[in-house]
C-alpha cells in the first residue's frame, strides 16, 4: 500500500516556547500554501499536530479552505525533542490507513523524521511543506518540497 506523509514545519512564530503563537507572517504564508495545494486538489485524509500553540495554529492555518473537515489529533509524541521513531509510531497508530497524514511539528523532530524516511538531510525553514511516499516494503521516495515564503506572489 502506497501511502504518503506530509511533513510541515509550523510557521514563522514570536518564539520558541510551547505556547508562541504564530507570526501574523506565518499565518498568511501557510494559508498561501494551503490554497496553492489545494487548488492542486490537494487535501489530507488526517492532520497530526505538536501540542504548542505555532504548531496548532500552523494547521488550522494551512488547512483552513484546504480541508476543514479533516480530523485533526494533537500528539506529545510531536514535540521537538521526541525521537523519530517514536513520533512515526504515534502516527502510524493513529491514522493507521489514512492517506495522505499532515503532520506539523518542529526542528529538529521534523527534519530527522524526513532523514529516517530518506536517508537524507532537508532543509526545513518556517513554513516548509515537504510530501514523502512509502510504500509497503518501508522503502520511501521525496515526492517534492515547498516553503510558504517562497511562493510566487499572487
Amino acid at each position: 500500500m502506497l501511502r504518503v506523509l506530509a511533513l510541515l514545519r509550523h510557521g514563522r512564530a514570536s518564539g520558541q516556547g510551547p505556547d508562541a503563537p504564530l507570526m501574523p507572517e506565518g499565518a498568511l504564508a501557510l494559508r498561501r500554501l494551503g490554497s496553492r495545494l489545494g487548488a492542486e486538489g490537494w487535501h489530507p485524509a488526517v492532520v497530526v499536530t505538536s501540542p504548542y500553540r505555532r504548531a496548532r495554529e500552523s494547521a488550522q492555518m494551512f488547512t483552513g479552505a484546504l480541508a476543514p473537515a479533516a480530523p485533526t489529533h494533537v500528539l506529545r509524541e510531536l514535540r521537538p525533542e521526541v525521537e523519530p521513531d517514536v513520533a512515526l509510531e504515534a502516527i502510524l497508530s493513529t491514522a493507521p490507513l489514512a492517506t495522505p497524514v499532515l503532520v506539523v511539528t518542529h526542528l529538529p523532530l521534523v527534519g530527522r523524521i524526513a532523514h529516517v524516511l530518506l536517508g537524507e538531510e532537508i532543509a526545513f525553514f518556517p513554513g516548509t511543506f515537504v510530501e514523502i511516499v512509502r510504500d509497503g516494503e518501508g522503502a520511501s521516495r521525496l515526492l517534492r518540497r515547498l516553503n510558504a515564503h517562497e511562493l510566487p506572489a499572487e
